[in-house]
């Protein structure tokens, strides 16, 4: 039997190139210079947790973090006079070929493609301008190498994507989705006729899996992986996950609808189903969505009185619940399905017995919770939502899954529209918004903050998540320089109540809990607004909101640089300076922008997190002309400026990628509690969530000032288990799976 051992790498060539990202971020910066928690006793510790014997290691070499050495001798300094090293965007310097796109639904995906050891981006257009695969040089470089390696997908009309080693060879593959065509008039069930306009419209509006050949290129195998049961519905996110236990990852597909009936003005606003391909583990893949029970559930809306509004099928006699299918497209073809609009996807082991379960986010609809119960092959997942109270309809936009509270397990966030349709009379018409369905004990436009209190059992349904919503009563200290406007409490409408806490703060998209200074306390950031900047309903710059590790936040947007606008001044941000202007320097959310995607990982090798957002191309109200203008959707690259403590990042290798045993190739799935400094941390490794987007598979941990991980406990998706103790701080450590 194989030992149980830890690889960490050290080159000359990482350590220079981090050196060079520093002096290159200095130039670009005028201002940037207890005891472990007892376990819930509604959820004991996990059994299957990996025992505490010790493990011993062999000789490592640790990489140093050139950017905390080279901060060294001013850290009283810092210490004393600021307490936030703000972050960069060097988009514009770092992203070689533009960093500018045209795609309402521009998606970014950080990963390592050619494994060589860096993160690269790939980053989603719409049809005829091909998408971004931008090539991590090593040096503050970034070069788009789409087109070079067959990715670049000029015909079709992306969206989401994620990237996930499919077959197991140690390199990620990539899956792109795409979405109907803005303005004409054509849903998916057009193109599935035999004639060239169906056959453009099935290029244009169908998804992709480009198989990485593990030599720097791509291969489009999209036919032989999928035939006919190929998604032509409007993709949104993508996430992978091994469901049935056999090592091979699965892809979901969440998918929205077409955007020319992306409507909420009217009763009937359907979405289309979602879609589940099992891995067969020859690149070819069985959509199951249906049988398995995670295509998509009835939309809920209601009259006042609370009775369903029911559409009736003309030809059919069946009713349907928020679904009009008497509404047909421009070649006379039924539009949508009698389900939500999917924004986000997620897989997440939320009650913690070992298996991957499914959660995804809609749009004018409920969240959906679908417990796995696959059992000896059969694939059955059972919705849980209502059970675990989470099921109120909402404008639900994307996930983050991070232990805020540090009670050593993991919680939920999910943004929604926020605080801003409480600054208006509620709309008494029915309607898909939350702008109506507020107004009920079964909706809301606040986000929800899903706080993991361990299971419960359920008469009819077994064993549930207990989750509740705590986002009123989670306190965030305000920014003083760009508060929610929902604060004011004479902002509010008479006719709701006040939010509060977390309630109180504005839209979102794409989100992410993480480490940003490496305190070992999990932060939160999320960005996204809707509606053309300078004119929207819901007008929204990002908020950055620092975890003080017990279940508390505190706004630091402005002073950590996270303002999702072009062009802010930054220069000053002391409110009671006479010289600081927000409005001059752009710092206020009538400035913002349309953020959609959003994802971290660390680009410069230093073991500090950074942060990709994406933002819509489309129409901006110019208020000196008075009009509207055409504009691409920035990117923004947000380099984190580092710090003085410690860190440790895991990168998982599972068996399948050696021996065809075990775990999937990335440890997809795989649950670490990482203990350091008398405190356990925990995370898991996921493909896909955020909005659009995906994260680094990586697992980075911050580690304060402690100067080793006392220990690491790996539970594989396998079942397998692995304890690995004093691991030394500041380096990259990849964990093999142990044998059986």
């Amino acid at each position: 039997m194989e030992g149980v051992y830890v690889v960490i790498r050290l080159t000359l060539r990482t350590t220079r190139i981090a050196c060079i990202w520093l002096i290159q971020l200095v130039m670009l910066s005028a201002v940037a210079c207890s005891e472990e928690p007892a376990p819930i006793t509604s959820r004991p510790v996990p059994t299957v947790l990996p025992t505490t014997t010790s493990t011993a290691l062999p000789s490592v070499i640790v990489r140093p973090n050139p950017q905390a050495m080279s901060q060294e001798g001013a850290k009283k300094v810092e210490e004393e006079t600021v307490r936030i090293t703000p972050f960069i965007n060097v988009a514009s310097q770092f992203l070689k070929d533009g960093f500018e796109v045209t795609n309402y639904h521009p998606a970014v995906v950080v990963f390592d493609y050619d494994r060589d050891g860096d993160s690269d981006l790939y980053i989603t257009s719409n049809r005829g301008n091909g998408n971004l695969l931008y090539r991590n040089e090593g040096n503050g470089n970034f070069y788009d190498v789409a087109e070079d390696v067959g990715a670049a997908l000029s015909e079709s009309n992306s969206s989401g994507a994620v990237a996930c080693d499919l077959n197991n060879d140690g390199y990620q593959d990539l899956y792109v989705g795409s979405r109907g065509i803005i303005g004409d008039g054509l849903d998916f069930r057009s193109s599935t006729g035999g004639d060239e306009d169906a056959e453009q419209l099935r290029e244009a509006i169908q998804d992709h899996l480009l198989l990485n050949n593990g030599d720097g290129s791509f291969t489009d195998i999209t036919e032989s992986a999928f035939g006919e049961d190929v998604n032509l519905r409007s993709a949104s996110s993508i996430a992978c996950a091994d469901i049935d236990g056999d090592g091979w990852l699965d892809v979901y597909v969440g998918n929205a609808v077409d955007e020319d009936w992306f409507m909420f003005d009217q009763p009937s606003h359907p979405g289309h189903y979602n879609r589940l391909y099992r891995n067969n583990g020859n690149l070819t893949f069985e959509e199951i969505s249906e049988s398995a029970g995670v295509e998509g559930g009835e939309i809920t809306l209601r009259y006042e009185d609370g009775s369903p509004i029911m559409f009736e099928d003309e030809e059919l006699g069946i009713e349907y619940e928020g679904y009009d299918p008497n509404i047909r497209d421009a070649n006379g073809n039924r539009v949508a399905d009698p389900s939500g609009r999917t924004h986000a996807v997620l897989f997440f082991d939320y009650d913690d017995d070992g298996d991957q379960d499914l959660w995804a986010a809609n749009d004018g609809h409920r969240p959906y919770v679908f417990r796995n119960d696959t059992a000896a092959g059969d694939v059955r997942f059972t919705d849980v939502a209502e059970a675990m109270g989470i099921d109120k309809s909402g404008n639900w936009m994307g996930f983050a899954v991070g232990d805020y509270d540090g009670d050593v397990d993991l919680d939920v966030f999910i943004p929604n529209v926020g605080y801003h349709l409480r600054l208006l009379a509620p709309q008494m018409e029915p309607g898909g918004d939350c702008k109506y369905t507020e107004r009920f004990e079964w909706g809301t436009c606040l986000h929800y903050l899903l706080r993991n209190d361990g299971t419960r059992k359920d008469a009819s349904l077994g064993v549930v998540g207990v989750f509740p919503d705590v986002v009123s009563e989670t306190s965030v200290e305000p920014s003083p320089l760009m508060p929610p406007r929902s604060l004011d409490r004479k902002r509010i409408h008479p006719d709701w109540e006040v939010p509060a806490g977390l309630g109180a703060y504005d839209f979102g998209y794409g989100t992410t809990f993480f480490d940003y200074d490496n305190d070992g306390y999990q932060d939160l950031y999320w960005l996204g607004s809707e509606g053309p900047p300078g004119n929207s309903s819901f007008p929204a710059a990002g908020r950055m909101l620092a975890g003080d590790g017990k279940g508390g936040f505190e706004d630091i947007t402005v002073r950590a640089h996270l303002l999702d606008i072009r062009d802010v001044d930054y220069s000053i941000l002391d409110p009671d300076d006479p010289e600081f202007n927000a409005d001059r320097q752009r710092i206020s959310n009538r400035f913002h922008l349309n953020g959609k995607g959003l994802a971290h990982g660390d680009l410069n090798g230093d073991g500090y997190l950074d942060l990709i957002g994406t933002n819509s191309s489309g129409p901006r109200w110019d208020e000196r002309k008075g009009e509207f203008i055409s504009e691409k959707g920035p990117l923004f690259v947000w380099i984190n400026g580092g710090g003085s403590n410690n860190w440790i990042t895991l990168r998982l290798k599972g068996r399948m990628g050696m021996d065809g045993t075990g775990s999937n190739a990335d440890g997809v799935g795989a649950r670490v509690y990482l203990v350091s400094g008398g405190r356990t941390q925990v995370q898991e490794v996921r493909a896909g969530s955020s909005y659009l987007s995906m994260d680094s598979i990586a697992l980075e941990f911050g580690l304060g000032d402690a100067a080793m991980a006392d220990q690491i406990r790996v539970r594989w998706p396998s079942g397998r288990t692995q304890v690995i103790e004093d691991v030394p701080a500041n380096q990259i450590v990849q964990i093999t799976e142990p044998e059986s």
